[in-house]
């Protein structure tokens, strides 16, 4: 069971709407323990309430516009959230708390984690763009060192490593000698906008080649079969989780 799960709500494209998703990604960046499931909502959309069915405790970050002062944080009931609201908003690709509290009330009933937080930033800037105003983007990241503190989230650093547009994923030399010097393959599991290198022991149980490209001994790993389409290329965060075994990459 993961002992928490924190959701980002809001569309990542519509300016401080996407805070929640941002979020995700900055804690994502600090490099929090395989415990703690992040899931962006922007992108699972209501995939969202599959993501949080065996969680202990869940907590959901959104933007709102109430007209008062941008950058304000409020913390929300959420099990005033009982009935299935209006359908508007709610997409398959960007899902507001209401809608994924409503949802999980109605598909997973009695499997409905219990404990359920929820905090809204106040939004400035709702036109389209990907930048956060800067009164939201600090409160962002005030909300963000707000969980880890309160919950006692310990954050592990993460790793930087390439996706090149040719498909390789290229891993540095100190940390291919870290964690996969006795392999010279590996297999990759995808799930959602991350996927998971885990090395193999030898050769004959098959899996995807880590080639050494260069006297540092960084390695690349082929993966372009595996990629979502539209992904963008270039440095990507990754952490190690002794839970999963392997290397765990962020695509986003």
């Amino acid at each position: 069971m993961k002992k928490i799960s924190i959701v980002g709500c809001g569309n990542p494209v519509r300016g401080d709407d996407g805070v929640g998703p941002r979020l995700i990604r900055y804690l994502w960046e600090l490099g929090v323990p395989p415990n703690i499931n992040l899931v962006d909502g922007g992108t699972s959309g209501i995939d969202v309430i599959f993501h949080i069915k065996d969680s202990k405790k869940v907590i959901f970050i959104d933007a709102c516009f109430s007209g008062e002062k941008p950058g304000t944080i409020y913390k929300v009931p959420a099990d005033e959230i009982k009935e299935l609201p209006s359908n508007e908003e709610a997409n398959l690709h960007s899902i507001k708390w209401f809608h994924a509290i409503a949802l999980a009330n109605h598909i997973l009933e009695n499997e409905i984690p219990k404990d359920i937080e929820v905090f809204l930033i106040e939004g400035k800037n709702f036109e389209i763009g990907e930048e956060l105003s800067k009164e939201v983007e600090e409160s962002m990241k005030n909300l963000a060192n707000y969980i880890i503190n309160h919950y006692g989230i310990e954050t592990m650093g993460t790793f930087e490593i390439e996706l090149k547009e040719d498909g390789y994923m290229i891993i540095p030399n100190d940390i291919a000698e870290k964690y996969f010097s006795t392999s010279m393959t590996a297999i990759v599991i995808p799930k959602g906008m991350q996927f998971t290198i885990i090395p193999l022991s030898n050769d004959k149980q098959g899996g995807l080649l880590l080639k050494k490209i260069n006297s540092k001994g960084d390695r690349a790993l082929l993966i372009w079969e595996m990629l979502p389409p539209g992904i963008k290329y270039g440095k990507k965060k990754a952490i190690w989780s002794e839970e999963e075994g392997g290397l765990v990459v962020s695509l986003v």
